[in-house]
């Protein structure tokens, strides 16, 4: 039986990646993680888009 791989968001799991230099643990999904026994790769998509970290707060705004 092959391993189980999980990506799973890098500021869920504590790591300081947010825009404001912060995380979001999440401890639902650290149980989760923890009780499905999978490999764990966190990502951060947005420093993985060449983001820095803090940035500028952004978001999409109506036309």
């Amino acid at each position: 039986m092959s391993e189980k791989t999980i990506l799973v968001s890098a500021c869920l799991l504590g790591t300081p990646c947010r825009y404001d230099g912060k995380s979001k643990p999440n401890t639902a999904v650290k149980a989760f993680l923890k009780a499905s026994h999978a490999r764990v790769i966190p990502i951060c998509p947005e420093v993985m888009g060449g983001l820095v970290t803090p940035r500028p707060p952004a978001e999409i705004q109506p036309d």
